[in-house]
Formats: C-alpha cells, structure tokens, sequence
C-alpha cells in the first residue's frame, strides 16, 4: 500500500502530465492557425498586387475579382484547346479548385501533405493519399507541374482565371 504523500505526489504527476499534453494539443493547433494565416496573408498580397498592377495598366479592367476571373475564363476559354493537346481542361470545383489557387500563390513546390495542412485538414494518411491523387490529376489535366517527384507547383501558362475554374490561359 502507498502512503498517502507518495499517492498525492503520483496524482499531481498525472495531473502535470495531462495538462502538458492539452498544451502541446493547442501549440500544435496555433501552429496550423499560424501558417494558414501565413498563407492566406500571401494571398491577398498576390492578389493585390495583381490588382494595382491590372488598374495601372489599363484602368477599364474591373475592380472584381469575379468579374475579372469571368473575363479571363472567357478570353481562356478560347486557347484552352491549343494549350493542352488539343484538348480542353476540365473545370475546377472544390478541393481540385482550392489546391489549385493554393499552389498558385506559393512561393515554391509543394508536397501533397503540405497542400493537406495549408486548406487546413488533418494530415492523415487518407487525406494525404486523396490530396495526392488529385495533384497528379490536375498535372495531367495542364493545371499543376510536378518539378521533382512529390512536388507540385502551378503549371507555367495558368493564369489567374483558376480561381473560377476556368481552362487557363497562355
């Protein structure tokens, strides 16, 4: 039988032990907080920048981005057969989309994990094997390129029309 100050001093251990693991629980979620933060910080930079830089270039484009996706689709549209073999690109929708965008605003290749973690999934093993297959679908649809093996980044001769899944352009 334990004395009552050896049983006091293993109750406050596990105590210890459970709070440290709830803390290393919420350092690992404002990890994932922090760098989709970073990511879409990022995003918005590109996006604005694309944005001042299309006002100064030609003050008739529109403010909108959905206007502006919608007219580069359109213009898109029409090469998207000359871009992919003859062939025209399926549309983006969903995760295929959001991947998409996401690779288009990175900085440099990604892993299909990393893609998983930055749209803010669990990186689990079944994620990461459906991120995966769907990265190489979209490098044999013309939208992604796989530099090396595993990394994936923006096909060269996408344009901003993706964000609305449209067939990219020239």
């Amino acid at each position: 039988m334990m004395s009552p100050l050896l049983e006091r001093l293993e109750q406050a251990e596990t105590a210890a032990r459970q709070r440290l693991e709830q803390l290393l629980e919420q350092v690992d979620e404002t990890k994932r907080d922090v760098e989709r933060y970073c990511i879409t910080r990022e995003t918005l930079a590109a996006l604005t920048a694309e944005d001042e830089g299309a006002g100064e270039a030609d003050q008739g484009q529109p403010k909108d981005l959905d206007e502006q996706a919608d007219r580069a689709s359109a213009a898109a549209d029409d090469d998207a057969a000359d871009d992919h073999g003859g062939a025209e690109r399926p549309q983006l929708r969903g995760l295929r989309e959001q991947a998409v965008v996401l690779l288009a605003s990175a900085e440099e290749p990604m892993r299909a994990r990393d893609v998983v973690r930055a749209m803010g999934k669990p990186d689990t093993r079944s994620q990461v094997e459906g991120m995966r297959s769907r990265l190489k679908r979209l490098v044999e649809d013309g939208w992604l390129a796989e530099r090396a093996q595993g990394l994936y980044t923006i096909a060269s001769g996408v344009n901003g029309s993706a964000r609305k899944g449209a067939a990219p352009g020239k």
